[in-house]
């Protein structure tokens, strides 16, 4: 019982459960973007966000995406550093 949690018939664990729950917040975040963009506008005079040198109108398509590439690149990169961490030995120090 190493590898995970025992629920039923099988077992929760691994990297399948990390990547479904990174795509749950990415899902979560664009949804949360999607109602942002499409109620922002009418409590602000905002129409258009800026960041850097990319100037997009305020949508509900246009805060989803960005919510989607902004919660997965961060996740990609945690990944990426927890990749590389656990390459580390404990008892190597």
């Amino acid at each position: 019982m190493a590898g995970g949690t025992v629920v039923g018939d099988r077992t929760i664990g691994g990297r399948t459960t990390v990547a479904s729950l990174g795509l749950a917040l990415i899902v979560a975040t664009a949804a949360f973007g999607a109602l942002l963009g499409a109620t922002l506008p009418n409590f602000r005079s905002v129409d258009e966000i800026s960041l850097l040198v990319i100037t997009a109108p305020i949508s509900p398509l246009t805060l989803a995406v960005y919510g989607a590439v902004a919660m997965g690149s961060f996740l990609v990169a945690l990944g990426y550093v927890v990749q590389i961490l656990s390459r580390f030995d404990d008892d190597a120090v």
